[in-house]
């Protein structure tokens, strides 16, 4: 039996020592995806907040933003979503959008959200998410600090601002760089399915196809059966063909888009050099913002698209070189170059290069002036004001 003097000493286990409250500190692991979206949180914060000190918030914030950035190409994929195809008119030449986008908007506004406010929520989410995919996919390769540097400047982009408004940006640049990171991880099904559907979301999804192809041969030694092999390019084929098929319904040839690309939008097969002169023509006769954006702007973008592709050639792997050099054959082989600057967004071998410069005051200086652009061209886009 303990004594008095023994029982005292001892405190009684049922009863705790108090302690402070500690807050749980985040995973390391998950600590950069945080930090990225709350950089895009800052960066759409930061847009929103100008875009209503500038043009005003009638009737309230969110129709103002719906009416503001409802511009340009928004405004068709808008139409799609709420209308569909036309066989007819004006609207005909609507069939050069692919169907993706559209089609994700109306499933969001059959349950009851307004078509305008789905397509901004797409947009938003899936520009966070690929900004995560980038980040994931340049870590297969890179230090943790120059992956965090590559989706941090994809974020603060000049063009993106696209990752906001009604456009395919946001939903493109998610499926296209999952589709590669899963390509690294080796899981070729959801490598294809991601591919395919960005196949269906944009003519440039095919670019997809040579590097998936490429990590396929790269990995062909662990290859279990033939069908794993072919699987991934079929699903891209399969999604670039709901395309064809959409043009096959609607006027009646799956060959359709060509021609409607080439006398409405002046897409057609050029060599580069023939656009790129037209660019710098352009400069002499076109208004003051005009030469900054549909001349100086695609003629820095196509600069940055085949130095891109040079460089990924020299410094990354054979699949992202070919991704890039694709995608730069893709959008300055024609007559008439419009909207490079915003195809670089797609571009992923660019932030990769980028996060691999090893002096900050370079990086922090790209970064400087990538905000200032993003800002600029976001309010002239929101005014109605061609940004590429």
């Amino acid at each position: 039996m303990r004594t008095l003097s023994e029982t005292a000493a001892r405190p009684l286990t049922r009863y705790r020592t108090p302690s402070r409250f500690v807050i749980p500190s985040l995973h390391p692991r998950w600590r950069p995806w945080v930090n990225l979206v709350l950089l895009g949180l800052l960066v759409k914060g930061l847009l929103v907040a100008l875009t209503l000190a500038a043009y005003g918030a009638y009737p309230d914030p969110l129709t103002a933003l719906g009416r503001e950035w409802d511009q340009w190409d928004a405004a068709h994929y808008l139409y799609l979503a709420t209308h569909g195809y036309a066989t007819s008119g004006d609207a005909r030449n609507l069939i050069a959008f692919f169907p993706l986008y559209p089609a994700v908007i109306n499933a969001l506004a059959a349950v009851g959200l307004p078509a305008r406010l789905a397509a901004l929520l797409i947009s938003n989410v899936a520009g966070v998410v690929a900004a995560i995919a980038l980040y994931e996919l340049a870590r297969t390769d890179e230090p943790e600090k120059a992956a965090f540097r590559a989706a941090a400047l994809f974020t603060v982009f000049p063009t993106a601002y696209f990752l906001m408004v009604g456009y395919t940006e946001g939903l493109f640049c998610a499926l296209a760089f999952g589709a590669v990171l899963q390509a690294r991880r080796r899981r070729w099904i959801a490598s294809g399915m991601l591919a395919g559907l960005a196949a269906a979301a944009r003519l440039t999804g095919l670019a997809l196809l040579p590097a998936i192809v490429i990590e396929l041969y790269l990995a062909r030694r662990v290859l279990y059966s033939i069908w794993q092999a072919l699987l991934p390019p079929l699903l891209i084929a399969l999604g670039f063909a709901t395309y064809l098929m959409t043009n096959l319904l609607v006027l009646g040839s799956p060959a359709a888009f060509y021609a409607v690309q080439r006398d409405h939008w002046s897409h057609s097969l050029a060599a580069p050099w023939v656009g790129f002169a037209a660019a710098i023509r352009s400069i002499g006769w076109r208004v003051p913002w005009e030469k900054l954006t549909v001349g100086g702007g695609e003629i820095v973008g196509g600069i940055a698209a085949y130095a891109t592709a040079t460089l990924s050639w020299l410094r990354l792997r054979p699949s992202d070189a070919a991704y890039a050099t694709v995608l730069t054959v893709m959008v300055t082989f024609v007559p008439f170059w419009l909207s490079i600057p915003r195809y670089l967004l797609a571009m992923y071998p660019l932030f990769l290069l980028a996060g691999r410069i090893q002096r900050s005051w370079v990086y922090l200086a790209i970064v400087a002036v990538s905000v200032i652009a993003l800002v600029i061209f976001g309010l002239a886009f929101g005014r109605g004001y061609w940004a590429f």
